[in-house]
């Protein structure tokens, strides 16, 4: 017998708050691991967890002026979204382009947790982040 594992239940909060729409399970995480993305660090207000919870991927890549600071944002953003306990490993892959001088990064992060995988794949300039998808299974 396996255990299964649950997430709670949350109203669906990505790009905006979902009044009515309610997720749970993988989902729950994966929407949860984009808020951590988009959140600036030091914004949540409470105790040493809140003060270090997030990392403002437009400020990230927005820092980003060499190679070696391109290559540092895998291991940075994966070191975020495994403060997540619910969160078991974490994969980072990401792709940058420019065009007409301005670079956007593709960002996609398949992450495990104890109730299944989840991808989620987000655009990145150093002004917006465009979530492109969230594949969540259970």
């Amino acid at each position: 017998m396996t255990d299964i594992i649950d997430f709670g239940r949350d109203t669906s909060c990505t790009t905006s708050l979902r009044t009515g729409r309610f997720v749970s399970g993988v989902r729950l995480v994966a929407e949860a691991a984009y808020r951590r993305l988009t959140t600036r660090r030091g914004l949540l207000r409470g105790g040493e967890e809140e003060a270090n919870y997030g990392i403002d991927l437009c400020d990230l890549i927005g820092s980003v002026k060499t190679k070696t600071d391109e290559a540092s944002l895998p291991g940075r953003i994966k070191a975020e979204l495994t403060k997540d306990e619910r969160i078991d490993s974490v994969d980072v892959s990401v792709e940058s382009t420019t065009v007409a001088g301005a670079t956007s990064f593709e960002i996609a992060v398949y992450a495990k947790t104890g109730a299944g995988p989840f991808t989620l794949t987000l655009r990145v300039s150093a002004v917006t982040v465009e979530l492109l998808r969230i594949t969540a299974e259970s």
